[in-house]
């Protein structure tokens, strides 16, 4: 396989749709639905995001990408994450504050949701005995506990800076995916 069929290809497309996106959303919302607060609370956060976005490319560099069965179920489960983490996007673009409508009545996290379901496509495309398809396999399987810990840090954040609001979400919206206990809107 050449340089051109690997998976850092996807990857790549990934996340240019994801940040032009993101770029859009912020815009549209007029202020960052990344809170500039949070991230930069502690240098770790930062520079672990960084290590693990650009460690997943570099990764793909060498993942040749294989084209069978796996591809084909990889593939469409790429397209799903990414899709979802679109829909999580477009519901930031049109709220400011506490986003609890729309994607994020169903979880409260669907940006991470969505790159799970993304990567796992990514890493079923790639699948084979190399050794960096193994590598990318495994850093799709440290991806998860990474992103865990990063939602532990974001809702403790959450719960100081939006109080009771966040307190009743956090009680009727799922963490990463399924039915809202009670359908209502979040009161102000």
């Amino acid at each position: 396989m050449t340089f051109l069929n690997n998976l850092w290809l996807f990857y790549g497309i990934d996340y240019i749709i994801a940040y032009s996106t993101q770029i859009w959303a912020n815009r549209k919302r007029g202020e960052p639905f990344d809170d500039p607060e949070f991230l930069f609370s502690d240098k770790k956060i930062v520079v672990i995001a960084l290590l693990w976005l650009f460690g997943g490319l570099i990764i793909s560099l060498f993942v040749p990408v294989n084209l069978g069965l796996l591809f084909y179920i990889g593939f469409p489960l790429n397209i799903l994450g990414l899709v979802i983490g679109e829909l999580s996007l477009y519901s930031f673009a049109h709220n400011k504050g506490l986003t609890t409508s729309r994607i994020h009545r169903y979880s409260r996290n669907p940006i991470y949701v969505g790159t799970t379901i993304m990567y796992l496509g990514l890493t079923l495309m790639g699948l084979s005995e190399s050794i960096w398809s193994i590598v990318f396999f495994i850093y799709f399987i440290v991806t998860i506990p990474y992103f865990h810990w990063t939602v532990l840090l974001e809702e403790a954040f959450l719960i100081k800076k939006y109080g009771d609001r966040y307190q009743q979400y956090l009680k009727i919206t799922p963490r990463y995916l399924g039915i809202p206990k009670k359908r209502t809107e979040i009161s102000s």
